[in-house]
């Protein structure tokens, strides 16, 4: 069923909290009238056939090219489907992974307080890239990673796919029917800035004036529209952009601190030691042993 791929768990070390589902065959069930909360944020892309899924008030009728977004927390109900139905459905990890924090390339696409699901229908275009991206990361995860190589693969796909959901968001926005305030604009702008600059500049400062408001008007309305005020969403970036790099062995700890703009290594080391509970190599250490395991 739909509710259980939505809402099930991500495991795995390396797969940047985003799993791909490619279901060939799917049949509506009668309990599925039951509406169910989506626990993670998910997208579901439709390949062929029919689907009719109530989020709401609103019945989105699926058919084949169509794109669904699923907010977080958002109550849906599956209420029909037709012969040869299959899609892709991408998920995404519920924001509370070791780094507190999911990719920002997804952030800015899932964090907006929007109560229920979104539905675009693409241009064969770019629904050929999508589905070609997906079909690469499910074949990916259907074998067990190895090598490097097909690590560094893994990364790059992923990292693929969310560059692409949020190039087609940006693209459909527009006629996505989404109404949102300036405080959400405002929020989406400085997702967008920190994603990259996030290395570089750790103060609300910078993005304050980048965006040409105030420290603390910055802090309010991030906080308002995503639960977190500005400098944790700075410090859960520069984190993750951490993690990200103690991952890959071709950076020394000294040089991921310099990269990250740490005045020296070992205010690297107690930054990231207060928020992870280990120092950097310690991580490393540990990332390197649950590879060897997988």
């Amino acid at each position: 069923m739909l509710k259980d791929l939505i809402n099930s768990e991500i495991n795995g070390l390396f797969s940047k909290g985003v799993a791909v589902y490619a279901v060939k065959e799917y049949w509506i069930k009668f309990s599925s009238w039951d509406s169910f909360q989506v626990r993670y944020p998910a997208v579901l892309l439709m390949k062929s056939g029919r689907f009719k899924i109530r989020s709401g008030e609103t019945v989105h009728d699926l058919k084949a090219h169509d794109l669904l977004i699923f907010p977080k927390k958002s109550h849906c109900s599956e209420m029909e489907g037709g012969e040869k139905l299959r899609f892709y459905l991408i998920r995404l990890s519920s924001l509370k992974d070791r780094t507190g924090s999911m990719n920002l390339q997804a952030d800015s696409l899932f964090f907006l307080k929007v109560k229920d699901a979104v539905k675009i229908s693409l241009e064969a275009s770019d629904y050929l890239l999508l589905s070609l991206v997906c079909r690469l990361l499910h074949a990916e995860e259907m074998n067990q990673i190895s090598t490097d190589f097909e690590l560094e693969l893994r990364r790059i796909s992923t990292n693929l796919l969310l560059f692409e959901l949020k190039l087609i968001y940006s693209k459909y926005f527009a006629s996505a029917a989404l109404h949102i305030s300036r405080a959400e604009k405002l929020a989406v702008q400085f997702l967008t800035v920190l994603s990259i600059h996030c290395r570089k500049h750790h103060t609300v400062k910078f993005y304050a004036g980048v965006l040409y408001v105030t420290s603390g008007y910055l802090n309010r309305v991030v906080k308002q529209i995503t639960g977190k005020p500005a400098k944790k969403m700075i410090t859960d970036a520069v984190l993750a952009e951490a993690v990200n790099l103690l991952e890959d062995s071709v950076f020394t700890i000294a040089e991921i601190a310099e990269e990250l703009q740490f005045s020296s290594p070992s205010a690297f080391d107690i930054f990231f030691k207060k928020l992870m509970s280990c120092t950097p190599s310690e991580y490393r250490a540990e990332a390197a042993e649950r590879f060897k395991s997988r």
